[in-house]
């Protein structure tokens, strides 16, 4: 089973605006158990308690899950390579040449975990964005987007 992380409107059709695969659902398992590992992972919260199962992360959440993330990212990069024990086997050929832990996690298209997810997120605040812009007032629009959802992809 795979996981996909993905951006959905708020519309009644539930339109997909953006999305990729992680790749396997032990790779996130293995890349939280990697925070866990060399960080406090009680300092990142919205991503360490998040099910790691179908979900999602509201608007509201991706600042500071962004800061989290930039955090966790600024801290593997200090740290030397290390390779993922039962995972991100699909993207072992990503890892070659590796200089830091940073450098080891990459989804299903090669691109780094951390620029994925940052490049997902602050693509998802943009979207709620212009989404709340273009109707002022309304505080449906706060939520704009229909939160950044973590669902299962069977392979």
């Amino acid at each position: 089973m795979g996981l996909y992380l993905c951006i959905f409107s708020n519309g009644n059709d539930g339109k997909e605006i953006a999305g990729w695969q992680l790749g396997h659902y032990s790779d996130f398992g293995c890349f939280r158990d990697t925070i866990s590992r060399h960080l406090a992972a009680n300092a990142f919260p919205i991503l360490m308690e998040h099910s790691d199962c179908d979900g999602e992360w509201s608007v509201t959440q991706l600042p500071a899950l962004i800061v989290e993330l930039e955090t966790i990212g600024a801290k593997f990069q200090t740290l030397p390579p290390e390779e993922p024990k039962g995972a991100f086997e699909h993207t072992a050929e990503d890892r070659i040449g590796a200089r830091s832990l940073y450098e080891c996690f990459h989804n299903v298209d090669g691109e780094n975990l951390f620029d994925a997810l940052a490049r997902i997120m602050h693509h998802a605040e943009r979207f709620w964005r212009s989404g709340r812009r273009s109707r002022a007032g309304d505080r449906s629009v706060w939520i704009g987007v229909r939160p950044l959802a973590v669902q299962h992809v069977w392979d």
